[in-house]
Formats: structure tokens, C-alpha cells, sequence
């Protein structure tokens, strides 16, 4: 009997890839999918790498497979869009040894900046194959079968988990780790992979760009093969006049309203794109409408109406296109609610959501209590504030500072567009100072390239680099300005202060972020620089440095005098550490979660904290 074990969604599929026989798996840490890379780290004959970012860790992974050697790239869906450059050129030369991509997407926007759903990237664009697992177990096995179906058709295969499954825990069967006697060999075949516009003499005359095109093209049929006769589509007979087609984690939120309504309805479960067609056809037989659970975008209900208009069948099919909402998650109540809009006498059965009789407030993002951003966010607000200047924001824990109380950053959009956009706004003649803030790990993912170009055309604006020495918004993973590697193996560090000397900027500083004054002075003195000037904000993560004695400040005890405290809310309003409360007109220190930082010693003006 197999041995189980209860393992999250991501670490199923990092064991999947394990028992395939994985042996290179790369990629950058990104909510939901950080843990697949974390899970298969733990297996010394796998070689995993936190990379750069996703576009490098893609193709550090296809130069593996090149050699036959299975290999995997792990990133969320806004890395996909990275590594599609990358993606849109091997699905035309197609792979050797099995080469799995896991592309964790985020319904719902809850740990990210989007909800974009990447099958419309992944196979609408790229044609690639994908599976679309409903529950950790499904996950697990859908990477196995992704390997080798990979080598068999010489294709990546995408596995596209939402953050409910990559987050979702169960018991999950463990069988046996794959070996092989294969020796890694890399073989010329330079009309495949050499990706050139350039005409193929034995092809008549055909430009290889054409060429694999039409090869990726013929390769299609035998996937739609391969997906009849997959395992993870079935059909499930139910009561009812309407079929429901599940895609994915829609097919649990259908089993637990099932659950809740006491009925069976007929389903389509289907976690393959292309879709089985046959299967679809004859499900879509024997109803006069269809209902499409998916998350996040109509994706299959737009490919089940193509193809039921190919084969002329009259069937309505309604979906995320506006029966069910456009946007956000899917979730058991959605799906309860489309029920009982189909089948009005289940609305009685539909629990009762209980009330609240107390007021919850809406949460807001801020850093952690000690955290060395928040004193480094409250000097540049200082400063901007006072030269009327406009702050360029990236993605990490530093961008907390765009909401109350700083209200600092003005923009963020993705990973490494704080430089150019500052850079946009210089160029547009704005008289403002121009400020662009961005974090280490993000800064080597891709902010480099947008500060080479800023100095190179000798922008006017300062370029603050929040380095705590690891990627901590997504678990703390290593990046190229760490010591260690994913599993503490020595490395090199990259100086990031030495990085930007060398490619010119007009200077580098680089300061304690605890210290607010001299974080200030540092700051006044590159916005008078002409070109790009450079503050490097060193100082480690604070829950990290906890654990190891590598605080960057002095410990010390604060008080509050009452008698010396206004009112004015200072520290409340414009600095917020969450160990400051506000209770009768006047400030105290919570000494249970205040870390002794003592940064607010300095925010206080009046000298009521000490």
C-alpha cells in the first residue's frame, strides 16, 4: 500500500516532479508556487536555483532538457509573462528531455497585481498543452504525467494550479522516485534550434520561422489525441437539465455545493487544454444549456462555444462571459448562487450566511513592526514631501508605503518599472524631482536594465535600492545579493553599491535605513545631483536578523510621557509602526509587540517618546 502524506498543493507537485525524475528545476519565488521549488530543494540529486528571474530559470531549464534531462521552471502567472519571450521560441523547436512549466495563477488578486489567468498565454498564444489541476493529489499526478508526455510529444507541457490548490492541503499518495541510466548528452540540430529567420534549403526554401510553426501546428492533433484519452477529464451523470462543465478548482467549488445542496447534478470535469472534444460533444448532447465553472477568464467556455458551432450544435453556454462574474474568484458561493438562479427551488437549501454584530476594519499593508523600510519610507516621505517630488514604486514589502498612513509611492505596476516610469517622468518636463524606489530582490529581477538605460541617458533622478538581503514578501529566498543559495550553500553576493558604480552612476550611497537622519541627508544630497544618483538602504530583514543576532540598530526600551504628548498623532498618521496606539487623545507604546527599534524616538518631535 502506498504511504501518504499531507502535503500542500505546491509541495505535491514539487513531489510529482521528484518521483519523475526531475533533475534541474529553476525559478524566481512568486505567491502562489514559491513552495514547489522549496519542497524539491530538499532532494540532494535535484539541482534547484532561485534565478534572477523567470525568463532566465525558462531557459536555464530548456538548456537542461537540450541534453535529455528532465528538468521543471516553477513561477506565478505574472512571471510567465517574463519568461513568454523565451516561451513563444521553444514551443516552435519543442524540447528533448521532459520540460514542465508550473505557472501558479492568483484568482482573485489576493497576493498579487493582477488575476490574469495564463492559459490564454500558455495555449491560446503559445499552443502549448496545459493541465489544470483541481486538488492537490490531481496536481501531484498531472506533473508526473506532464514529464512524460513532454518527451513524448516533444513539447513543454504548462501545469497552471490556482492559489487554492497551490495553498490547499491533503493527503497525498508518495510512490516511488524515478532513476535513470540515461547520461546527459547535448546533440547538434541546428535547423531546430537555432531560431533565425532564415530559409531552410531543404524545405524548399521555407523560413524556419514558417517552418516549426507549422511543425507546432501538426503537433496538435496529437495532443488533441493524447487529452481524449486523459484520465483527467470524466463525466459524472446527475439530475437536472443543465450540464455543468468544470474546469480545474471550479470542479471542487461544484462538489462542495453538491455537498451543501444534498444533490447531484451532471458534470464534465475536465483539467486538459486541448479540451477532449468527443467527450465535450457528446456531454453537450444531451443538454439545451451548459454551464462553465473557471477560473479566471472564459477561456474553455469560449473554446466549447467554438467548437460546438463547428459541429453545429445548438447549445447555450454561459460562463465567466456574464452569467457568472467577470472578475474575482469563483468560489462555493458563487457557485451556489448560479445554482439557485438555475434551479430557483434550491435557493431555500442555501445556508444562511450568519451576521456580524461587530464592525471589522479593512486591514491595511503595512510593514512589519521593526521593519528598517518603514524609517527609510518615512525620510523619503520627509523629503519628497518637501522638494514636492513624485515616487516611482516597485513590487516587495516596500510598497506597503503607497497606502495610509505614508501614502508615499504614486505608482507600481510590475516587477522593475519604477526606474523607467521615473524616467518617463522626467523626460515629460515635469520641474518635480523625481525619486524611484525598488527592492534588491526586484532590483536584480529586472530593474537593472531600466537604471543601465537612465544612466546611460543621464536622467535626473534618485534611485533608492531597498536591500535586506533576501526576497522576504514571498518567504525569503535567496537572490544574486544573498551569501547563500536555496540551500545554504556559500555563494557570491553581488554589491549592489559596486554594481551602480560601475555603470556610472553619478553616485552611490549607501546608508542605515535606521538611521533617519542620515538616510535624510543622504537623500537631500543626490536630489541636487544631476544624472542618476543611487541610495543603497542596507540593512537585513528584521525577522530574519532576530533569528540570527544581525539586528542593525541598538536595542532600546521606549516610553511614552503623557504629559508631553499633544495629540498630534504624528506617529500615528504619518509614521504608523503598529506598536503606537492612539487612546484618549493620546499616544502609548505597546510594550508587548514593540521591538525596541527605537525609530520613533525621532518621529516624535516633541520628545514625548524617549
Amino acid at each position: 500500500m502506498a504511504k501518504k502524506e499531507y502535503l500542500m498543493g505546491n509541495e505535491a507537485m514539487g513531489r510529482g516532479a521528484v518521483e519523475a525524475g526531475v533533475k534541474v528545476a529553476a525559478g524566481y519565488p512568486g505567491t502562489p508556487a514559491s513552495e514547489v521549488l522549496e519542497y524539491a530543494s530538499k532532494y540532494p540529486d535535484v539541482h534547484v536555483e532561485w534565478c534572477i528571474n523567470e525568463k532566465v530559470a525558462l531557459e536555464i531549464t530548456m538548456g537542461a532538457s537540450l541534453c535529455y534531462t528532465r528538468a521543471m521552471a516553477v513561477m506565478k502567472h505574472n512571471g510567465t509573462n517574463v519568461a513568454l519571450d523565451f516561451l513563444m521560441h521553444l514551443n516552435y523547436t519543442g524540447v528533448r528531455g521532459g520540460l514542465v512549466l508550473i505557472s501558479g495563477d492568483d484568482p482573485g488578486g489576493i497576493s498579487s497585481q493582477n488575476e490574469e489567468d495564463s492559459r490564454i498565454i500558455t495555449h491560446l498564444d503559445a499552443h502549448l498543452p496545459v493541465f489544470d489541476p483541481w486538488c492537490p493529489q490531481e496536481a501531484k499526478d498531472m506533473v508526473k504525467a506532464a514529464f512524460k508526455l513532454s518527451e513524448k510529444t516533444e513539447l513543454c507541457f504548462v501545469v497552471r494550479p490556482v492559489m487554492r490548490v497551490c495553498h490547499a492541503r491533503s493527503p497525498v499518495k508518495l510512490e516511488e522516485i524515478a532513476t535513470s541510466s540515461k547520461e546527459p548528452f547535448f546533440e547538434d540540430d541546428r535547423s531546430r534550434f537555432i531560431m533565425s529567420a532564415v530559409r531552410e534549403p531543404k524545405a524548399g526554401g521555407v523560413l524556419r520561422p514558417v517552418l516549426r510553426h507549422k511543425w507546432l501546428n501538426e503537433k496538435q492533433m496529437e495532443l488533441l489525441q493524447i487529452m481524449a484519452d486523459s484520465p483527467f477529464n470524466h463525466e459524472e451523470e446527475g439530475e437536472g437539465s443543465i450540464g455543468l462543465v468544470t474546469c480545474g478548482i471550479g470542479y471542487a467549488y461544484v462538489k462542495e455545493a453538491e455537498e451543501i445542496l444534498g444533490k447531484k447534478f451532471p458534470i464534465l470535469k475536465l483539467g486538459t487544454l486541448p479540451l477532449p472534444r468527443d467527450k465535450v460533444v457528446k456531454f453537450a448532447g444531451k443538454f439545451d444549456k451548459l454551464v462553465v465553472y473557471e477560473d479566471s477568464e472564459a477561456v474553455v467556455e469560449g473554446l466549447i462555444k467554438e467548437l460546438l458551432y463547428d459541429e453545429g450544435i445548438k447549445v447555450a453556454v454561459v460562463g465567466r462571459s456574464g452569467f457568472l462574474p467577470k472578475e474575482g474568484e469563483l468560489l462555493t458561493t458563487v457557485v451556489l448562487k448560479s445554482l439557485a438562479t438555475l434551479y430557483p427551488e434550491l435557493e431555500k437549501l442555501i445556508p444562511e450566511t450568519a451576521s456580524l454584530d461587530i464592525k471589522i476594519p479593512i486591514r491595511t499593508r503595512t510593514q512589519c513592526i521593526g521593519c528598517a523600510y518603514r524609517s527609510l519610507l518615512h525620510a523619503l516621505k520627509l523629503v519628497a514631501r518637501k522638494t514636492h517630488g513624485v515616487v516611482a514604486g516597485d513590487i516587495g514589502c516596500y510598497d506597503a508605503g503607497s497606502f495610509l498612513p505614508l501614502e508615499l509611492q504614486s505608482t507600481i505596476y510590475c516587477m522593475g518599472s519604477s526606474i523607467p516610469i521615473a524616467t518617463g517622468i522626467a523626460y515629460s518636463g515635469s520641474k518635480q524631482p523625481v525619486f524611484a524606489i525598488i527592492g534588491d530582490s526586484t532590483f536584480f529581477h529586472n530593474g537593472v536594465l531600466g537604471l543601465l538605460n537612465a544612466i546611460h541617458n543621464a536622467v535626473d533622478m534618485v534611485v533608492i535600492v531597498c536591500d535586506n538581503r533576501t526576497t522576504a514578501m514571498t518567504g525569503f529566498q535567496p537572490h544574486p545579493g544573498s551569501d547563500t543559495d536555496i540551500g545554504g550553500k556559500p555563494v557570491i553576493a553581488i554589491d549592489i553599491a559596486k554594481l551602480v558604480t560601475a555603470a556610472g552612476a553619478t553616485s552611490a550611497r549607501v546608508v542605515n535605513p535606521y538611521d533617519i537622519p542620515e538616510v535624510m541627508k543622504a537623500l537631500n544630497k543626490a536630489a541636487k545631483e544631476k544624472g542618476v544618483s543611487v541610495i543603497v538602504a542596507s540593512s537585513p530583514c528584521y525577522l530574519l536578523a532576530r533569528r540570527t543576532g544581525d539586528i542593525c540598530f541598538t536595542p532600546r526600551k521606549v516610553s511614552l510621557d503623557p504629559d508631553r504628548c499633544n495629540g498630534c498623532k504624528i506617529c500615528i498618521d504619518y509614521f504608523g509602526c503598529p506598536a503606537i496606539r492612539f487612546a484618549d487623545e493620546k499616544a502609548t507604546i505597546d510594550q508587548a509587540t514593540c521591538v525596541e527599534c527605537g525609530m520613533c524616538v525621532y518621529v516624535c518631535k516633541r520628545g514625548a517618546i524617549t
